[in-house]
């Protein structure tokens, strides 16, 4: 499968024999319209813009969603500490409160308008992005971030068997499914100083169209402080049925991707 990024190829994926690779271009044939639209290519770069971008596209988000609902729903200091995580935990409360699960979205969602839906998502990318320095990390990765813009974004859940395929490190230029779930993970719990017990704890069990190619090797993808985490709360985060390793779908044969900015638009070949 080629991927074209502004009118210049710049990689293709030559996929693994296995069922959850088989699945995902099961998907991607489903799902893929090819009208330009498909993929979400703002999120799928949005590591290319810096911090002071990104805290602006939050406060819009927020003054969005705040003024769409004609009362401040999300409240915010005058003067933001962008270091306080106590701030990011909260702001993705209100997230989970405004869009509600991956397969069941709160009403509200389902009736605001294509822009406030837009606001909404926002406000949890942008606090992804923000959290935990991670938009330095993602230049480790390229992101293939599938539209929302779609009726409906197609999943289908992993079984039992296929867990076997988890690994817990990276190859470089390997291909695997991103995180297609709405909530938290275990390792979030972890990074955010929550409890293992959250509400809205939500590892990912599917498969969904959005994936990552990772750009360097690594041994372990877990630091040593979240397996102490993990054991001190009597899990095993070796468990691969616990849906927090990585799931392997191809290799990526680079050919060229020097020229990617945050601008940057995709077009697949099939």
């Amino acid at each position: 499968m080629l991927f074209v990024i502004d009118s210049v190829p710049s990689f293709t994926i030559h996929f693994y024999q296995n069922s959850i690779a088989n699945k995902w271009q099961s998907l991607v044939k489903e799902s893929y319209v090819g009208d330009g639209q498909d993929i979400d290519h703002r999120r799928s770069f949005y590591h290319y813009r810096n911090k002071e971008d990104i805290q602006k596209d939050l406060i819009r988000a927020i003054k969005n969603i705040n003024s769409f609902l004609k009362f401040n729903f999300i409240k915010i200091p005058n003067t933001i500490d962008w270091k306080d995580k106590n701030l990011y935990n909260d702001l993705h409360l209100y997230f989970e409160k405004l869009a509600g699960e991956f397969d069941n979205p709160t009403r509200l969602f389902k009736i605001a308008p294509s822009n406030i839906k837009e606001s909404i998502r926002d406000l949890n990318y942008c606090v992804h992005n923000l959290e935990h320095d991670n938009i330095m990390k993602t230049n480790n990765n390229i992101k293939i971030q599938w539209t929302k813009g779609r009726e409906q974004t197609k999943r289908i859940k992993l079984e039992k068997n296929e867990y076997e395929k988890v690994q817990f490190h990276k190859k470089k230029f390997e291909v695997y499914l991103d995180y297609n779930e709405v909530g938290k993970s275990f390792i979030d719990l972890w990074k955010d100083n929550l409890p293992k017990d959250y509400s809205n704890l939500k590892n990912n069990h599917y498969i969904g169209l959005d994936i990552f190619i990772s750009l360097n090797d690594k041994k372990n993808i877990f630091d040593t402080e979240f397996v102490t985490w993990m054991q001190n709360n009597g899990t095993n985060p070796y468990n691969k049925e616990l849906g927090i390793g990585l799931f392997p779908i191809g290799k990526c044969e680079i050919i060229t991707i020097d020229h990617l900015t945050k601008d940057s638009k995709v077009n697949i070949i099939i």
